[in-house]
C-alpha cells in the first residue's frame, strides 16, 4: 500500500497531537493549519480525522476513510458522502463513562430539588424542601450501545429495575431485566419511572418520542435526554411536564442546538438544561486519538477496522 496521506481535521491540544508520534511510519501526518479551511487541503488525502462537509466532499478524490472523533454521526448523512464507498469510523464505546455521570447528576438534581436548593443557598435561606427516593423505580432506557450500557450499570447500582428498548438484535447484559424491540416501546413507556434517552438520531429514531408516548407514562415520571434532541418531540415534551405526567425532565441536548432563546425549556420550573457538556471528559481527546491511531496501524496492514459505522443505518 502507498503511503496514504492523513489529514488531521479536528485539531488537538499539543499532548494529544504529540500522540500522533505512535502513528505507522508509513502514515504521512498533515495538520490542517489554523484558521484555515479543510476543503483547500483535501488534495491527495487518503484519510481524515475529522468530518468533510458535504461541499467540500467532492474536493476529496482521494479519500478512503473517515473517523469522526466523536459518537455522533448524523452530520455525515449527506447523500453523496452515504452513497460513496468511503469508510466512516467513530469513538463509540468512549462516552459511556462521562455520559452516565452526567445522566445521573441530572437525574438527582431534579429528584433531590438540587436547583432550588441552590437558589436558597445564595439567599442565605434555610428551608427543607420534597426530594424523591428513586430505589425500586423501573428505569427504560432507550437504546442500549455503549452509553446505555453504562446507565443500565449505574442503574443497578442505585437499585433501579432496569428493561431497555434497542432497534437492533443484540445481547441483553445481566444490568437489564427485560430488553425488548422498537415494537415493545409503548409497553416500555407505560412501565418507566424515568426514561434515559441514549439512542442515536437517524429517521427511524426522529421525534420517537412523541404526544402518544408521553401519554403512557405513569404521572410524575423523568426524562434524562443525554443522546440527541431530535428523538424527542418537544412539544409533546413541554406538554408532558405541564400537565404532571412529567415530574422532570433533565436534558443535555434539545432538538435545536443551542437551544432558541425564545424556547419553553429556558424557563419550565422542572427542567434542567446543560449544553451538549455530557460527554466532557479530561480524558476523552486522548482516548479518541489512541483509537484513531490503533485504526491506522490497522488500516497500513490491510486488516479491518473497528467502529466502521453503518452509513445507511447512521450508526
Amino acid at each position: 500500500m502507498p503511503n496514504p496521506k492523513v489529514l488531521i481535521v479536528s485539531r488537538q491540544t499539543p499532548d494529544v497531537e504529540a500522540m500522533l508520534n505512535d502513528a505507522p511510519p508509513e502514515a504521512e501526518i498533515h495538520f490542517l493549519p489554523v484558521g484555515e479551511k479543510s476543503g483547500d487541503h483535501l488534495s491527495g488525502v487518503e484519510i481524515t480525522y475529522g468530518g468533510i462537509s458535504d461541499a467540500d466532499f467532492p474536493k476529496a478524490e482521494s479519500l478512503r476513510w473517515v473517523h469522526q472523533p466523536h459518537a455522533g454521526v448524523e452530520g455525515f448523512m449527506y447523500p453523496a458522502f452515504k452513497a460513496s464507498d468511503v469508510t466512516l469510523t467513530n469513538c463509540r464505546g468512549l462516552y459511556g463513562l462521562q455520559i452516565s455521570e452526567h445522566a445521573f447528576a441530572l437525574l438527582l438534581s431534579l429528584t433531590r430539588s438540587i436547583p432550588t436548593q441552590l437558589e436558597f443557598m445564595k439567599r442565605k435561606h434555610w428551608e427543607r424542601v420534597p426530594c424523591i427516593e428513586l430505589a425500586g423505580m423501573t428505569m427504560g432506557i432507550l437504546g442500549l450501545g455503549g452509553i446505555g450500557r453504562a446507565v443500565a450499570s449505574r442503574a443497578k447500582a442505585f437499585e433501579f429495575n432496569v428493561i431497555a428498548v434497542d432497534p437492533e438484535p443484540i445481547e441483553k447484559p445481566d444490568t437489564v431485566e427485560t430488553l425488548g424491540k422498537l415494537d415493545w416501546l409503548p409497553e416500555f413507556m407505560a412501565r418507566s419511572n424515568v426514561v434515559m434517552v441514549c439512542c442515536p438520531s437517524t429517521p427511524e429514531t426522529h421525534k420517537l418520542l412523541s404526544h402518544e408516548q408521553f401519554n403512557l407514562l405513569p404521572d410524575g415520571s423523568y426524562l434524562v435526554n443525554v443522546s440527541r434532541g431530535k428523538v424527542v418531540d418537544e412539544d409533546a415534551l413541554i406538554a408532558a411536564l405541564r400537565s404532571g405526567k412529567l415530574a422532570g425532565a433533565g436534558l443535555d441536548v434539545t432538538y435545536t442546538e443551542p437551544c432558541p432563546p425564545e424556547s419553553p425549556l429556558w424557563t419550565e420550573p422542572n427542567v434542567i438544561l446543560t449544553s451538549h457538556s455530557a460527554g466532557a471528559s479530561q480524558h476523552i481527546r486522548a482516548r479518541a486519538m489512541r483509537l484513531f491511531i490503533d485504526n491506522l496501524h490497522r488500516y497500513v496492514k490491510g486488516e479491518s477496522l473497528v467502529n466502521v459505522v453503518d452509513k445507511q443505518k447512521g450508526y
